[in-house]
């Protein structure tokens, strides 16, 4: 199971849902620093290598946007004051919801189980996933019952 940043203090309850992005990261950045390192050293045409280097520069890109606004948002579910936040840290917070509105979601796009919560009275205009996809596997439904257990269960007690 990916891991997701779970942390209960002081009233709050905090996950971050996308932290399964960094392996995607890692591997675009091996392939950045591949273009970026090997091809120079290669002798292939010129041409080529600018082709190669646009790729390069638009997984840069890509890569920077998942860090920023994918991998970092953090969900807080805050006990003070009976709201739910998104935080995208250096950036903003945003009120998403109070506790009373808060309805969970199982979203199934592609073949895949993505919990995701959403307010009563809009929750078919606009939900945030709390969870990675689950796939329809024996290992994404491993996945699946172990943050069931340690993550989905102690966020609905803690927000009732």
């Amino acid at each position: 199971m990916a891991l997701h940043n779970l942390q209960i203090s002081d009233g709050r309850f905090s996950i971050q849902p996308n932290l399964s992005y960094y392996t995607k990261i890692k591997t675009f950045l091996v392939v950045i620093f591949l273009c970026y390192g090997v091809v120079p050293l290669l002798t292939i045409a010129h041409d080529i290598k600018v082709v190669l280097y646009i790729i390069a520069a638009g997984l840069c890109c890509y890569v920077v946007y998942e860090f920023l606004f994918l991998v970092n948002v953090t969900i807080i579910f805050d006990q003070g004051t009976r709201k739910v936040y998104k935080k995208i840290p250096g950036i903003y917070t945003k009120t998403l919801m109070d506790f009373e509105e808060i309805r969970l979601v199982n979203e199934t796009s592609y073949g895949e189980l993505t919990y995701t919560i959403g307010a009563k009275s809009t929750r078919f205009i606009k939900s945030y996933p709390i969870s990675e996809p689950f796939s329809n596997t024996k290992k994404g439904h491993r996945e699946q019952l172990a943050y069931e257990t340690t993550i989905l269960e102690p966020l609905m007690e803690f927000v009732k």
